[in-house]
């Protein structure tokens, strides 16, 4: 970047060195952070999935710095910071340590329990870390806290308003008891929020540093420069697009109890350097647990600007969220009245909303924004181990789907669903096996599962394991089913979300993408997950890359021919050149080898 445009981009900023250095100490007490929670938790949900977020908040309850998590955290904590700021106005001390998780306060779902550390510095609160972490089990009627069958909240686990849970760095034992009893994994639990809150504490002791260094109003001052640089930067890239009205669309499956789909409809209006989100058009709220709540849907808009408008290098912060002004009627399923069930709002509903905005957005930046990502494709499954005799919840984390091309880029292959883009990290399979009782019988690529494309979409693993427990309860709680990830320009969708129970086997059957299930000792799960969308006419694709596919087995010999146009010898995958050019003459009006 040239000098002249490294100054503009600091434009009012009144040390840009010291903005540098400052912004970049909190990103790396952000990684800190995480590293602290990945190293003293024991569930492996954390240490190995990495299914937690951390962030820091000013004083003013803004998110400052967040680079440490999962895309569907993002911005959402804020919201619990400024929730506990309402409730302890003038009863915050130092030594402090809140907790919350409601859905209708600043929480997505139950299991995403937030922890919050004020930090005091001359007698003031400076800032305050946050970590939000997703618990393997926080009651519910179902284990594990996804239940298909809820109809309202208190179905899905204990609602956790805000509370102070230490007081002078000590636990309070009467509001630690109470959370953990009403969980069935109680030690793991509370074992699990000491990691949070050491995580917290490691910001603390490095922010103290950070105020020693350059002091409370230097620092202060640098913070309202790294919010304004933020908001600067995003109201400069909105304004580069086109003045309109810009639509997007996709569809839930379901809910769980009804087979309609479900709609969002997003309508994103670019005026100068604005953008107006308005969800009008989208459908009521309905019984199943896929509402999503306010907090969670801001998020997925924030998410699709911040991967498509701007570039990574922009602060995630309160600044840059500041051009976007979202509407979200109250009582439809992207804004719920209490008490309707929200389980499964930070995976299919935020997926499903995540692709209404790109799309609405493909429509002024189509060589920024992919192809549809998969949606969840996997379940939980609890039970006794028999090796310990203890209860356990396993998240089919293996089993990823692919990601959706885009302009220049290939999907990528076995990443995940879309609103976590890569986030979430599949666990090692020998731990996985060493961790629940289960033995991995394959986890491997899946052929033609990814949209054909000039730039194709990633693929989706199959996935079987065999359970050697007594009566594991395996809870679906996916999407996609019905609605494969969708292309782009010309691209074709992704496969379809597909799993069965005992497949090849007496007693085989498809489930659901949303219910529970009762199975006995060496039943077996076999996952499909879909592939990513593809972006741009597949009859455009490079040869040589549909040949590589093909030896690679990403793509068949017939997809290689029927969907890119491209004639293989079937040793040593050799293309036959002049075959190929007729083959796309006649049936793309004539794109060239």
């Amino acid at each position: 970047m040239s000098q002249e445009k490294r100054k503009r981009e600091f434009e009012g900023a009144r040390d840009p060195i010291t903005l540098s250095v400052i912004y970049n100490r909190l990103l790396t007490i952000n990684k800190e952070m995480g590293i602290t929670m990945i190293n003293t938790s024991i569930s492996p949900i954390f240490a190995e999935v990495h299914d937690f977020s951390c962030a820091i908040c000013d004083w003013n309850n803004r998110i400052v710095a967040q680079i440490d998590g999962v895309p569907s955290h993002t911005a959402s904590a804020m919201e619990a910071v400024k929730a506990i700021s309402k409730e302890f106005e003038g009863d915050i001390q130092p030594g402090d340590v809140f907790v919350l998780n409601d859905p209708y306060l600043g929480g997505t779902h139950l299991p995403d329990v937030t922890i919050m550390k004020p930090i005091f510095y001359d007698g003031e609160v400076q800032f305050v870390a946050i970590n939000r972490a997703h618990h393997g089990d926080v009651g519910g009627i179902e284990p594990g806290s996804y239940a298909p069958s809820a109809t309202e909240l208190f179905h899905e686990g204990i609602r956790i308003p805000p509370l102070r849970i230490y007081k002078n760095e000590k636990p309070i034992r009467d509001v630690v008891n109470m959370i953990r009893i009403n969980t069935r994994m109680p030690d793991a639990l509370w074992v699990d929020m000491k990691a949070q809150v050491a995580s917290c504490r490691v910001a603390e002791k490095r922010i103290f540093e950070l105020l020693d260094k350059y002091g409370v109003e230097k620092t202060r001052e640098t913070v309202e420069d790294i919010h304004r640089y933020a908001e600067h930067r995003m109201r400069l890239e909105i304004d580069r697009l086109s003045d309109g009205v810009y639509e997007g669309e996709t569809f839930l499956d379901s809910d769980g109890f009804s087979d309609d789909p479900i709609r969002i409809k997003v309508t994103i209006t670019i005026s100068g350097d604005e953008a107006k989100v308005d969800f009008s058009g989208s459908d009521p709220q309905v019984t199943g647990f896929v509402n999503s709540p306010l907090a969670n849907t801001a998020t997925c808009v924030y998410v699709a600007f911040l991967t498509s408008v701007t570039t990574p290098d922009i602060p995630h912060n309160e600044g840059v969220y500041r051009p976007i002004y979202i509407f979200a009627p109250e009582g439809t399923v992207v804004n719920p009245r209490f008490p309707a069930p929200v389980a499964s709002c930070t995976l299919d509903t935020a997926c499903a909303i995540l692709e209404a905005c790109w799309m609405a957005l493909s429509r002024v930046l189509p060589d920024r924004v992919p192809a549809g990502w998969n949606r969840w494709n996997g379940p939980t499954v609890t039970g006794i181990d028999p090796r310990g005799n203890e209860f356990y919840v396993m998240f089919g984390f293996n089993g990823f789907g692919g990601a959706g091309g885009m302009h220049g880029m290939d999907g990528r292959h076995y990443i995940g669903d879309g609103i976590d883009l890569g986030g979430l990290i599949a666990p090692n399979i020998e731990t996985n096996e060493a961790d629940y009782p289960h033995i991995t019988e394959f986890n491997e690529f899946t052929t033609d599962s990814c949209g054909a494309g000039e730039f194709r979409g990633g693929c989706g693993a199959k996935y079987r394991i065999r359970l050697y427990d007594e009566n594991p309860t395996l809870v679906m709680f996916g999407d996609g089913k019905v609605h494969p990830p969708y292309g782009l320009f010309g691209g074709k969708p992704g496969s379809c979300n597909l799993a069965f129970i005992n497949e090849g086997l007496p007693g085989e059957r498809e489930l659901k993408a949303k219910e529970s299930v009762r199975l006995k000792k060496n039943d077996t799960y076999t996952s499909y997950p879909s592939g990513g969308g593809g972006w741009g006419n597949p009859m455009a694709r490079d040869p040589e890359l549909v040949a590589l596919d093909a030896r690679n087995e990403i793509v068949s010999f017939e997809s290689a021919l029927k969907d890119y146009g491209v004639v293989l010898k079937k040793e040593p995958f050799e293309i036959d050149v002049e075959a190929t050019k007729r083959y796309r003459e006649k049936h793309s009006g004539g794109t060239n080898v």
